[in-house]
């Protein structure tokens, strides 16, 4: 009884170490790889396209007094002979606009037997040219006079009218007395027509 009793112990003794190393294989088994991460879609660069061209000034016809900045331009000429007096037009609207033609110009001074106020005629020799004026644009008319030599009129104002225009500036005159000729056939003093450019 004693031998069978050990030979069980003995018995019992092995499987349960068989049973031990069994759990311990178990418990260092690898964990299964984890699942491969979905590969990122690459991100897509846009850009919103910008116009590179400038838009155009708008279009509005002839040019009005309201659209435009006269001032007096330079005065040439030897004393004793006819002088030019320039008035220099710029275009200050946001639009275009054309002039073509004389306008009008009085000079306007202090008590003459023929008035206070000439009226110059028209230079009808040189024909007018349509002139287009974007905004910034400059363009000139010139005012041609004799000088006076015994008169004393001198002008104190120049009242200039764009073409096709009814409203005036009122300009300073730069320049000295002037040989009145009102009615005169070929007078020595008359107004240019509308040129492009400033005449500077």
């Amino acid at each position: 009884m004693s031998t069978i009793r050990a030979a069980g112990v003995g018995l019992l003794i092995a499987l349960g170490a068989l049973t031990g190393c069994s759990s311990t294989q178990q418990a260092a088994a690898p964990a299964a790889p984890p699942a491969a991460a979905a590969p990122s879609s690459p991100a897509v660069a846009t850009s919103t396209p910008t116009s590179t061209s400038a838009q155009a000034a708008p279009e509005k016809g002839k040019c009005l007094l309201s659209d435009l900045h006269p001032v007096v331009g330079r005065t040439t000429g030897e004393a004793g002979q006819q002088r030019h007096t320039t008035v220099v037009w710029t275009n200050a609207s946001s639009s275009t606009c054309t002039m073509v033609g004389y306008g009008g110009v009085d000079l306007q001074g202090p008590p003459d037997p023929m008035g206070t106020s000439y009226s110059l005629p028209r230079q009808t020799s040189e024909q007018p040219a349509l002139v287009r004026l974007s905004p910034g644009d400059k363009a000139h008319s010139v005012i041609t006079w004799n000088p006076s030599q015994k008169t004393s009129w001198t002008p104190t104002k120049i009242l200039i009218t764009p073409p096709d225009e009814t409203h005036s500036a009122v300009l300073d005159w730069p320049g000295g007395g002037v040989v009145r000729q009102d009615g005169a056939t070929h007078p020595g003093t008359y107004l240019g027509p509308v040129q492009k450019g400033s005449d500077a």
